[in-house]
């Protein structure tokens, strides 16, 4: 199985699908799924979990998973046959957009001075399989793990989840409140010298719901930030974040022109 599929199987995904919600399990479940596939995690070809490991692995029946995989295959995401499965059959395809480190970093900086930070966790630890494949690190090395949600005046916009190689724990958490993890990473010495950004749209879990006052399913501007460092001939990722937007408190503006 592959490390795309990772993130369908797991004790953490419980948290995706809650029977305290108004909103049906099956589509909880599909809403899901369809995330995964809509940004490129679920990659065409792949064959998902079978319908009893999604079952165990959201805590639901599986009646709900395969309602959950019927709407998906009504929406031509996916590919039911017996005896063969379940197959993502949607063709994600990005197109990158070029645009100057500097003014992304700077926009970074810029987030941070104008917002206070909340951090729910910190620490140092074994990161997700799927994390772990990212990075290119074996089971047992560990990254620093951060995750925050940020206000502006007292309402909670946006919520971060990041790991990063090669950082210590701080003295004090204290200090990304008011500043950007990244002044903290440079003066900890790491280097960035290239940085992939894409984005999408996807709908809240019940988790993520709760830390931004929102409604499940509500939509949220979706932006995963991979940053490198050149060693020699290969770019190595030394930074990954996972930032989720309420797409009625923030918006993400590029000014770009040709050459």
């Amino acid at each position: 199985m592959t490390v795309n599929i990772d993130v369908l199987l797991g004790e953490s995904r419980r948290n995706d699908v809650s029977i305290t919600s108004p909103t049906p399990l099956y589509y909880q479940l599909c809403s899901t799924i369809k995330n995964y596939i809509l940004d490129g995690t679920l990659r065409f070809g792949e064959k998902l979990p079978s319908e009893a490991e999604l079952a165990d692995s959201f805590n639901v029946s599986r009646i709900t998973v395969k309602r959950a995989l019927n709407e998906l295959a009504l929406e031509n995401l996916v590919e039911r046959a017996r005896g063969r499965g379940t197959h993502v059959i949607y063709k994600y395809s990005p197109k990158p957009v070029q645009a100057p480190l500097l003014g992304i970093l700077e926009e970074i900086d810029s987030i941070a001075t104008n917002s206070i930070a909340k951090v729910i966790s910190c620490e140092i630890l074994n990161p997700p399989n799927d994390i772990s494949a990212e990075f290119s690190i074996t089971d047992d090395k560990t990254l620093f793990h951060l995750v925050r949600k940020r206000q502006r005046g007292g309402v909670f916009f946006g919520y971060f989840d990041s790991w990063s190689a090669g950082v210590l724990m701080p003295a004090s958490t204290d200090i990304f409140i008011n500043q950007s993890r990244h002044q903290y990473f440079r003066e900890s010495g790491m280097t960035v010298t290239h940085v992939k950004q894409t984005i999408s749209a996807i709908a809240a879990t019940e988790t993520i719901a709760e830390h931004l006052n929102i409604a499940p399913q509500s939509p949220l501007l979706s932006l995963v930030r991979r940053s490198y460092y050149q060693d020699s001939d290969s770019e190595v990722l030394v930074d990954h974040l996972l930032a989720l937007y309420n797409t009625e408190l923030f918006q993400y503006q590029m000014d770009l022109k040709l050459d």
